[in-house]
């Protein structure tokens, strides 16, 4: 059964996204999930959001949101001083959620940076029963130079041909300005003024360094602080399809937060009073409607010949894309015309997995015809006739085989697939020799099928662009085993091939992201207005 209520709030120029999970059996106590930032959020996402339905079976009110500029919230994140925005954005949380579950008060739980955004807000007011800080940065400065450290060993591995973004820092995937770092950096658990909550849980996992000191800093603030040591997680460093939940810390703060006694009377809940213009808006679809999805419509009545787009999960990633990629996709083609649906297939994100698949399964059994589901929800309820699909990695794959079979495409946007659901993933992942020899230039049986298929495609009048990094695996393997035909679908005359040098399987770079953007939008989609 679907509880969860996905929506916008806060201010009406800058409205946030959440979800609200509401109590099993309410008992009056609320709490707010403080997700954290850049690459750490989009992998935190599928644990924050098992966090969040273990607290509201647990009795509790739960909400958890988009920072602005991250996520399905507004914003780009590249305004000055987000950290201003950040803190003001959870106090618009903390008092969405004290009114939709008339609670008076709230527990705040964070991770990483959004710990420590959470502790600073929760210093500041009187509301706060306990704050929970998993896995702290103990400073700002500590996370943007740990991010920005990633980001310039990553520049070592992928060879860049784009100079640096100006004004800021790149943290793998996102960007920082000046300003936003200087702010940061005055983001200090050691100097808070407060106690974040009469009640603090610190959740470690492996070794917190400086964990003594602050434990001393909050003990002496005058907060009764617990502590509680869990095994070193990797769920923030494996990409989403290959993690694994992190069970004993999730349990860990469903146990120390249960006991806690309700601060106050249940109040008489509310609904959200914010009134806002935002275009975007959360969607169910597909059999019993359980898909979730987010719908960007046209900034202007589109023509009735001008195609929708539909964008399909890259990998287990939720349906905002590796690095927001999607959100800003999904806005820049909706201002020129084109309606966009952001989808989560089954099992990923924020759509429920099929009766007995496990989660994050990147090819759900039942996608091509999820996929079909989605169309349909747009002809029903945008009156779209002909529509074109997108996507990355494991969504190209996906959107490839749907235009193999789907009648009512114009267009097919593959960026960097993996497979094409033609080949086998454990051969196309062996790493390949720098120089190909002689012999793996021979055609075979398996990678023929991509160019026979690019050419069906092509005779069934869908118009293709084909996205790729250089030697990313899925295209390099396709042409080591198949080179004449892919030469040959070069000249196909709805097909056509771009390659990108200077970036990685996902675009991580600012720059490179911008140049994906563009090509796809100048090059691609001028042919549908």
């Amino acid at each position: 059964m679907l509880t969860a209520e996905p929506f916008y709030f806060g201010h009406p120029s800058r409205p946030l996204f959440g979800w609200y999970h509401p109590p099993v059996s309410p008992a009056g106590r609320a709490v707010v999930l403080c997700s954290p930032l850049g690459l750490d959020g989009t992998r935190a996402h599928w644990s924050y959001r098992h966090l969040a339905e273990r607290l509201a079976a647990g009795g509790f009110d739960v909400l958890r949101f988009d920072w602005s500029g991250t996520g399905d919230s507004s914003g780009d994140g590249s305004e000055p001083d987000q950290v201003t925005t950040w803190l003001d954005d959870l106090g618009q949380a903390i008092e969405e959620l004290k009114r939709r579950a008339g609670a008076p008060r709230v527990h705040l739980v964070g991770l990483r940076v959004g710990a420590t955004l959470a502790a600073q807000v929760a210093a500041s007011r009187d509301d706060v029963d306990s704050t929970v800080l998993w896995m702290p940065s103990m400073t700002g400065a500590a996370w943007v130079g740990e991010m920005a450290k990633l980001h310039k060993l990553y520049l070592r591995i992928v060879p860049q041909i784009d100079p640096p973004e100006p004004g800021g820092e790149e943290l793998l995937g996102s960007f920082a300005s000046t300003t936003t770092i200087a702010a940061l950096g005055r983001i200090d658990l050691f100097e808070l003024p407060r106690r974040p909550a009469p009640q603090v849980l610190v959740v470690e996992e492996g070794t917190l360094r400086d964990g003594e000191r602050l434990r001393e800093r909050l003990t002496a603030l005058g907060a009764e602080v617990g502590w509680s040591r869990q095994p070193a997680q990797k769920f923030l460093l494996m990409v989403p399809h290959r993690a694994t939940l992190p069970a004993e810390s999730l349990d860990a703060i469903v146990n120390w937060l249960r006991p806690l006694p309700s601060a106050a009377p249940r109040l008489d809940p509310g609904r959200s009073t914010t009134g806002t213009d935002f275009v975007e808006q959360p969607v169910r679809f597909g059999p019993d409607r359980k898909l979730f999805g987010i719908l960007t419509p046209a900034a202007e009545p589109p023509p009735g010949h001008r195609p929708a787009i539909l964008l399909l999960n890259a990998g287990a990633v939720n349906r905002c894309g590796p690095h927001r990629l999607y959100v800003t996709m999904a806005r820049r083609w909706a201002a020129l015309g084109f309606t966009v649906l952001r989808i989560d297939l089954s099992g990923i994100g924020d759509s429920p997995a099929l009766a007995g698949e496990r989660e994050n399964l990147v090819y759900p059994r039942q996608g091509l015809a999820e996929i079909g589901a989605a169309l349909d929800y747009l002809a029903a309820e945008r009156g779209a006739a002909r529509f074109i699909i997108a996507g990355l990695c494991s969504g190209a794959d996906l959107a490839y085989q749907a235009a193999r079979r789907e009648e009512r495409l114009a267009g097919l946007v593959m960026m960097n697939p993996r497979t094409f659901l033609d080949l086998d993933l454990n051969r196309v992942e062996q790493p390949p020799p720098r120089v190909p020899r002689e012999s793996e230039l021979v055609e075979t049986e398996e990678a023929r099928r991509v160019p026979a298929g690019l050419r069906q495609i092509s005779e069934r009048g869908i118009d293709a662009i084909l996205v790729v990094s250089e030697r990313d695996p899925g295209i390099d393997y396709v042409d080591r085993h198949a080179p004449a035909a892919m030469h040959e679908a070069q000249a196909l005359p709805r097909f056509r091939r771009v390659d990108i040098r200077g970036t990685d399987h996902t675009f991580t770079t600012v720059a490179s992201q911008r140049r994906v953007i563009d090509l796809v939008t100048d090059e691609y989609l001028s042919r549908h207005r």
